[in-house]
């Protein structure tokens, strides 16, 4: 049995797995799409379909979601399909999903952007095993699973910013990126961050940056039609203010010391989610770490622009990756 391992693109640190096998795939790989676990689900919550039914079509994941996701155990366990009921009991989370099943009724948009984006991924990683692809919800809890073989995202967190139910519940700067345009990014970047671990020292802040500076290196190759600021899930004033203090940010990161000095609260001060990164400015957006990393990469590509995704994401040396970049913002 291969360990499987639940994967929360909302936390800082993540969690690794063993990745092995390899599967033939085409250009456009009907497998990929996404399968609406979701859908069937709320059908069955509804009366509209058998837990015999929904089991057959989804053990292994109805297994992960029941034990992982909401908590109520695998579906063998005793009494587990009135666990499922009873959890979709409340109102307000009854509410949330009848909402979520309209919001998302036409998913083509996200199966359009995203089969391609991982059938590249698979070509420039031969080694990682090819994913079922799903849709979940877990009552604004678990976003993103990801075990040895199945990829799954939680829709109800992308319902857009002004929705209501979102209202007191997540801070302004987190509801920017609870929208349908996040869906394909955080797919992606949940695969990746959890078939390609982060291994450094979490503490130093130039480990962290480049780190994910590679994923969203990664990512602008997937996805090659959206803005830049995208890929850092910024807006576009956001990544305009980076741009005018790209030298700002960068002589004091250097100014401070904090680019080598192992600080775990400092480093998460450029790497957390939060209004804004509380050691540069109060005008600056948050998680300008990733920013920085993601210009440092590109200014490495730029001078090396043999090296392949593979190569990139397998660089050890953040240091000599630095030194190699050039990067010196001006």
């Amino acid at each position: 049995m291969m360990n499987r391992k639940i994967f929360f693109l909302f936390i800082l640190y993540f969690l690794c797995f063993s990745c092995t096998g390899r599967k033939v795939f085409s250009e456009e790989n009907p497998e990929l799409n996404v399968r609406r676990f979701d859908i069937d689900l709320y059908k069955y919550l509804n009366k509209q379909s058998t837990g015999e039914s929904l089991s057959v079509q989804y053990k292994t994941f109805l297994d992960i979601y029941g034990e992982q996701v909401i908590g109520i155990g695998k579906t063998d366990s005793v009494g587990f399909y009135e666990r499922l009921g009873t959890f979709f009991s409340d109102s307000m989370l009854m509410s949330l999903y009848k909402d979520q099943q309209s919001r998302f009724e036409n998913f083509s948009f996200v199966d359009k952007e995203l089969n391609p984006a991982l059938v590249m991924l698979l070509k420039e990683f031969p080694a990682l095993k090819q994913p079922s692809v799903y849709a979940h919800v877990s009552g604004l809890n678990q976003n993103v699973v990801v075990t040895d073989d199945i990829l799954s995202l939680s829709l109800d967190k992308y319902m857009g910013a002004d929705y209501k139910f979102y209202q007191g519940y997540f801070y302004d700067y987190q509801l920017r990126n609870m929208t349908p345009d996040r869906i394909v990014p955080d797919y992606l970047l949940g695969f990746m961050m959890a078939n390609f671990p982060f291994k450094g020292l979490s503490e130093v802040l130039l480990e962290r940056m480049l780190y994910e500076g590679k994923l969203r290196y990664v990512l602008s190759r997937l996805l090659p039609d959206r803005n830049s600021w995208e890929y850092i899930a910024y807006t576009k004033e956001q990544d305009t203010w980076c741009r005018k203090n790209e030298s700002r940010i960068w002589k004091s990161i250097l100014k401070n010391d904090h680019l080598y000095t192992p600080d775990y609260m400092t480093t998460a001060r450029y790497m957390n989610e939060a209004p804004y990164t509380t050691v540069i400015s109060p005008e600056s957006p948050g998680r300008i770490g990733v920013w920085v990393g993601f210009q440092i990469v590109k200014s490495y590509i730029k001078k090396h622009p043999e090296t392949s995704l593979s190569d990139l994401v397998n660089i050890k040396d953040a240091q000599q990756l630095l030194k190699e970049s050039g990067y010196k913002p001006q």
